[in-house]
């Protein structure tokens, strides 16, 4: 009503002829609305001209050729050497995005493997089997050892096996402790 008012204040009949509604943009309350349309629009072309000029002051009037809308289809400036540069990108895109995700997925695994550190170490363990060990349990490290450490190797072997047996007698059995972190990464 305020609207039809404002436009047409010699009308007092409240129902709107074809001319009325086709001219509702004409009133002069949208009249700021079209001049900042206007100026919108004329930007662009304001805005070329200032970049040609500043091109022909800065490198000469040849360096900028004004193009017409019929001297070159639409989207030109997509070359097929831009085009295969592009190709080219999104190639070597596609290859590291191929190479995260196979090493994301290497992650996964590796998560599935995990024993977390507040589980508890002397479970059964779901990687074990029935069958008989392929080498007697201990005889690489036997190896090792007397590779290390030479004819002393059984002592300090023993010395190792005694402070494990006194740590899991007096810390793991009797407190339980819970492994570092304590709190959840993901909070």
């Amino acid at each position: 009503k305020y609207l039809a008012k404002a436009c047409n204040s010699k009308r007092t009949n409240l129902r709107p002829d074809i001319s009325t509604v086709m001219s509702w943009f004409s009133c002069p309350v949208y009249s700021r609305y079209w001049q900042h349309y206007w100026q919108a629009m004329a930007w662009p072309q304001r805005h070329r001209r200032a970049y040609r000029k500043a091109l022909e002051a800065a490198y000469g009037p040849c360096c900028y050729q004004e193009e017409g809308p019929c001297d070159q289809p639409r989207y030109a400036d997509w070359s097929s050497a831009e085009s295969n540069r592009e190709d080219k990108e999104d190639d070597a895109e596609a290859s590291t995005t191929r190479q995260y995700f196979a090493q994301t997925e290497r992650h996964r695994e590796e998560l599935k493997n995990y024993m977390p550190a507040d589980q508890d170490l002397h479970s059964f363990s779901l990687r074990s089997s029935v069958a008989p060990p392929l080498e007697r349990p201990g005889e690489r490290r036997t190896a090792e050892m007397k590779k290390l450490y030479g004819g002393d190797a059984a002592k300090i072997m023993a010395m190792e096996a005694a402070m494990q047996l006194n740590f899991e007698r007096n810390c793991d059995l009797k407190k339980q402790p819970k492994y570092w972190p304590v709190i959840p990464l993901k909070l």
